[in-house]
């Protein structure tokens, strides 16, 4: 068992470095999805429900949570913005309000307009006696 130590190590820097790179992300590619999916969020479309529910749980988990079928309703390129959102803020560890201008009143926007999409809005009838 001690003799494949240095073996089994070596493998999982090995899978671990795969996988760190298949879920990298620059610091630009972040910035243009979340200005990307700000905008999106922004508009009167099919795909501005699913935008602001990404950008508000990657925000803030706990007042706001993605229903992940709503992913569905983007289109790819819009999809490829909330992955690499999704993969800036848990690998990056960085804020989507961080990255872009202006980005916590643009922020306190959203959440203002997508007010009916909160957590307690959107369970309220869940907690009520």
């Amino acid at each position: 068992m001690a003799d494949d130590l240095p073996d089994r190590v070596l493998q999982h820097l090995e899978e671990e470095a795969f996988l760190r790179s298949q879920l990298s992300v620059t610091e630009s590619d972040y910035r243009e999805a979340v200005n990307a999916l700000v905008k999106l969020a922004q508009s009167d479309t099919s795909g501005s429900r699913a935008a602001a529910q990404v950008l508000l749980s990657l925000y803030n988990g706990s007042a706001w949570h993605m229903d992940l079928t709503d992913l569905g309703v983007l289109d790819l390129t819009n999809l490829q913005y909330a992955l690499i959102a999704i993969r800036g803020r848990v690998v990056m560890m960085k804020e989507p309000h961080g990255m872009i201008d202006n980005g916590a009143q643009i922020f306190e926007e959203l959440g203002a307009r997508w007010q009916h999409m909160n957590t307690w809005e959107r369970y309220a009838d869940k907690y009520t006696d």
